[in-house]
């Protein structure tokens, strides 16, 4: 169990972190009609984007003006106390305008998403006492490390994206000033993150910033301005010059406020073991699960569940084994018939037709992380595409993952994961099936990284392996997840020390200290990021498991699996309850 695959869609934690559903002025809702409701909705998502930070509008719609948002201040958003407060406030206006209307005067559609609205602002209110708890920096998901990435893909369609990114990248010091403040409060409230993982961040910054004439961004911008159409030369150097000064001053001075910040905290938490040893710990774990899995069961129930996924997994590994002992030996030394990227998305793409709806046609493009970032970041990841531009999509490998003499093993599988049929598929699919816009301000880490696993295990069935070795293969990184997931939780919620972590996957055949210690550090500056993958991937499991029950003979897995697609991101409870009225049609036809 030493394969594991970290993945991550980007520019969703953006969304996540700043668009708050605040409540807008003007409609008309008294009659509770289907016209009002859905004037509403538009009216809503206008109102979020325009308040929205910039980069979050420019990776949601790729042409702003034609849905009558021309207008909007660039800005990199804010993060403090202040904008919690208020995003809250926005949130309960919003939520008693949604509960006045009638469930009975609307389309099952509209229902839908008025009940994904509703749970979404009530599960983020419950915890409005809790703001100081929440984390925005991190080793591999944080902020710093995130934002550069998403500003280096930020796509440069007009000449106002040219200046709107200028001026976002010159507002990163003004920014990493606010959020050293926050951290402040954090500390000042017994709140603020352990030495080690402060360490990580800060060495991730100077790494970042240890050469700044340079830094990629500064690279990556010249490339496209180069192939910017319609520029004269004169534009064209104004434009790299005024980006290489942002990039080596306000840049620069904006990670080395970071640092500077971080390093004068260091020493002022309380807590280095999981979220239960504060005093809401547990009540905040709890939302952190909750959001990232879209699932209602308890923790407790959780992990029951996780732990005897890992048993039967394990039985079925070891079943598999000692009728074949030869397996072992094939399985350790299996690599995939296709390894390069190109041809595996094709093959990919021939393959899921069996059992996935056809998928829009789109194009894609994939790159690799520069190697200032291939330490800090996942091994692979997909960019979210504008839902007004499905066409041009890019996915990045982390080529520090696939070098040596692993470096075939997980490539099919990894694309499969954020290609086709995962999160590249997936995106474009519900893209193209008109639902409603304000739909796409909200992220559903359970539904979007459960799927992507939940294909990634699928994928080894189609890839050409041996399929005992497929089998094997799928069940060990499944076992791994779920082993991933129970530390979390044990950490977080049952409150776990690095003795108890390191005894536990001793059990498991991993017995090196240094890397128990860096699972626990990973764990501690992550919560719950690793049940977005597993749960979300169990979840898809018991929804498929459901309807199969539910429809005998009458279930097709390609049209379970379209289902699924034109619902789109949601609570897993939430679609379970809209699954009953689709099995009922199936049965029908």
């Amino acid at each position: 169990m030493y394969r594991r695959n970290e993945s991550k869609c980007l520019a969703a934690f953006l969304l996540a972190g700043c668009i708050t559903l605040t409540g807008c002025s003007g409609t008309n809702i008294g009659g509770s009609s289907e016209e009002a409701f859905d004037s509403y909705m538009d009216e809503l998502f206008t109102d979020e984007m325009t308040e929205a930070d910039t980069v979050s509008l420019h990776y949601t719609l790729a042409y702003p003006e034609n849905y009558g948002i021309a207008d909007y201040d660039v800005t990199l958003g804010h993060y403090s106390v202040e904008n919690f407060e208020e995003g809250y406030d926005g949130m309960e206006e919003t939520l008693k305008k949604l509960e006045r209307f009638d469930e009975e005067k609307l389309t099952m559609a509209q229902n839908l998403t008025r009940d994904i609205l509703i749970d979404s602002i009530r599960t983020d209110l419950s915890v409005k006492d809790l703001t100081l708890y929440h984390e925005i920096l991190g080793p591999t998901t944080g902020y710093q490390a995130e934002l550069p990435v998403v500003l280096a893909e930020y796509t440069f369609r007009t000449r106002r994206d040219i200046e709107d990114y200028l001026a976002l990248t010159e507002q990163m010091d003004e920014l990493f000033a606010e959020i050293v403040v926050y951290e402040q409060e954090k500390s000042k409230a017994g709140l603020f993150m352990p030495d080690y993982a402060a360490d990580a961040v800060i060495e991730q910054c100077e790494e970042f910033i240890s050469d700044p004439e340079n830094n990629y961004m500064i690279e990556i911008f010249d490339d496209k301005i180069d192939a910017f159409e319609g520029l004269t030369d004169e534009e064209r150097a104004d434009y790299k010059e005024r980006n290489h000064t942002i990039i080596t001053t306000d840049v620069v001075n904006g990670y080395e406020t970071l640092i500077d910040g971080l390093t004068a905290l260091r020493g002022t938490g309380t807590n280095e073991l999981g979220l239960c040893y504060y005093d809401d710990g547990k009540k905040y774990y709890e939302y952190l699960v909750r959001t990232a899995t879209g699932c209602d069961d308890s923790v407790d129930e959780l992990i029951a569940r996780t732990d005897d996924f890992i048993n039967a997994s394990l039985d079925e590994m070891y079943t598999l084994i000692s009728e074949k002992p030869e397996l072992w030996y094939m399985y350790a030394d299996y690599t995939f018939p296709i390894t390069e990227p190109d041809a595996v998305m094709e093959d990919l793409t021939v393959k899921v037709s069996k059992d996935f709806p056809a998928p829009p046609e789109v194009n894609y493009t994939i790159k690799y992380v520069h190697p200032s970032l291939q330490e800090h970041l996942s091994p692979a990841f997909y960019l979210t595409t504008p839902i007004d531009d499905l066409e041009n999509n890019v996915i990045y490998i982390n080529e520090k993952y696939f070098d040596g003499e692993d470096s075939n093993m997980d490539v099919y599988t990894t694309l499969a994961h954020e290609g086709y049929p995962g999160h590249l598929y997936q995106n474009c699919y519900t893209g193209a099936c008109g639902l409603p816009l304000v739909r796409n301000v909200l992220s559903y880490p359970g539904y979007s990284e459960g799927w992507a696993t939940y294909v990634e295990q699928y994928s080894y069935g189609i890839s050409g392996l041996d399929a005992d070795v497929a089998k094997l293969a799928s069940l060990n990184n499944a076992a791994s997840l779920a082993l991933y997931a129970y530390l979390d939780m044990s950490i977080h919620y049952k409150g776990w020390d690095r003795e108890e972590v390191a005894s536990y996957l001793d059990d498991y055949g991993i017995s090196d200290e240094e890397t128990a210690d860096e699972i626990f550090e990973t764990l501690i500056s992550d919560p719950a990021n690793y049940l977005s993958y597993f749960i979300g991937y169990q979840e898809f499991r018991r929804l498929r498991a459901e309807a199969k029950d539910w429809l005998g003979d009458a279930f097709v897995l390609k049209d379970f699996h379209q289902f699924l697609l034109e619902t789109g991101p949601a609570p897993f409870y939430i679609i379970e309850d809209y699954m009953q009225d689709w099995a009922n049609e199936q049965k029908n036809k």
